[in-house]
């Protein structure tokens, strides 16, 4: 991967309506992502093209017109087939969100869901996505977008989801939250293999797998992680791309944004212009 995509067409809308809910669109025909993951659950559908993505190291097909779900901090990464010209409209939505209609369609408290299948075919509920993106883009009243969020969401989970969330692997977990934390802790700092080593209390080769293993990335391509979320919190706030670059951990504003564009398919400036 690492390749800049041709003909890439990049929007996204984040509406103070919905907080904790981005809307993303893309297109594009050539391979424009590295693994990854996000904080948020991923939930959208294929207007076009084709794509086998993969998701914890296993291969899905997807075709347009079929919907996609993915769990938080579940690794992926979705690039189209060879000249299929993919387009898909993407909801990043807060895990609060999903508990909170969950315990509503279930009937009790529910703290997460999962999805047992990534890919369905759902026409329906995809045309009230794309109704719930048009209404976003239109500026639609406060009630209309939440009434189809809201309804979105129930269909989601009272159709293609479980309840409970993918845990970590046993064994070792409380190694591989203590390097997690340290990370995120240190996201501007220069840290060091033997320093995560001595943090887990293991050698550095079985730190090495421990924490692939568990996390579906090694810990360098954890911390880029974390340190572009954060990015992109800051530039949804408007920070000034150089700026967001030193915040976030980066070195100068060119690393910022070669690794942004691999880990998003988007520029710092694109996202940073998203519209409300």
């Amino acid at each position: 991967m690492g390749k800049t995509p041709a003909n890439t067409d990049v929007r996204f809308w984040r509406d103070p309506d919905l907080p904790g809910v981005e809307v993303r669109y893309s297109s594009y025909n050539e391979e424009a992502f590295r693994d990854h993951a996000h904080a948020a659950y991923s939930i959208g559908f294929l207007e076009s093209g084709r794509t086998v993505f993969q998701l914890e190291g296993e291969p899905h097909a997807a075709v347009g017109g079929q919907m996609v779900f993915i769990g938080p901090h579940m690794v992926h990464a979705c690039n189209p087939d060879s000249d299929s010209d993919m387009a898909y409209r993407m909801f990043y939505v807060d895990p609060h969100w999903l508990s909170s209609v969950a315990t509503e369609v279930f009937g009790h408290p529910v703290d997460a869901v999962s999805f047992p299948r990534p890919v369905a075919d759902d026409p329906e509920l995809a045309a009230l996505w794309r109704t719930l993106h048009e209404a976003i883009m239109d500026g639609a009243d406060r009630l209309e977008k939440e009434s189809l969020l809201v309804q979105g969401l129930a269909d989601v989970i009272a159709r293609h989801a479980e309840m409970g969330g993918p845990g970590e692997p046993a064994g070792n977990e409380a190694a591989v939250r203590k390097v997690k934390d340290h990370l995120a802790a240190n996201l501007t700092g220069r840290v060091s293999l033997d320093e995560l080593s001595a943090v887990a209390h293991l050698s550095r080769y079985h730190l090495l797998r421990v924490f692939q293993g568990a996390v579906g990335l090694p810990p360098h391509a954890y911390q880029n992680q974390l340190r572009v979320d954060l990015g992109k919190k800051l530039l949804a706030g408007g920070m000034a791309i150089s700026q967001a670059a030193v915040e976030a951990g980066f070195g100068d504003q060119s690393h910022f944004s070669r690794i942004f564009k691999k880990y998003t398919g988007a520029t710092p400036k694109q996202y940073r212009d998203a519209s409300a």
